[in-house]
């Protein structure tokens, strides 16, 4: 598939911060946050960021936690719970 230069590829729901500002610059981590996404919307049936434009949640995935994942399920133990949290590290240095 060929796109134009500076076009951002993904679902803004799951794109990482750096994948959002460079794709350049987006590794195998960038991937480890998007499953993190994943997992999320799997567990709780919401996305990180719901509501807003496609840069309203750009902004807030490399600006703003999600909402606890234990805040929709107390029944997630604490170990996944972390799990997730980790593969959703702003930073790519801080994932798996």
């Amino acid at each position: 598939i060929l796109t134009r230069d500076n076009t951002v590829m993904g679902t803004p729901d799951y794109l990482s911060p750096e994948q959002s500002r460079s794709l350049h610059k987006a590794d195998i981590r960038s991937d480890l946050y998007s499953l993190g996404c994943t997992f999320y919307f799997l567990l709780t049936g919401s996305v990180p960021f719901p509501g807003g434009s496609a840069l309203d949640k750009l902004i807030r995935h490399s600006t703003e936690p999600p909402a606890p994942l234990r805040q929709f399920r107390a029944d997630v133990p604490a170990a996944v719970a972390a799990i997730v949290g980790r593969l959703m590290a702003k930073r790519p240095e801080d994932r798996y």
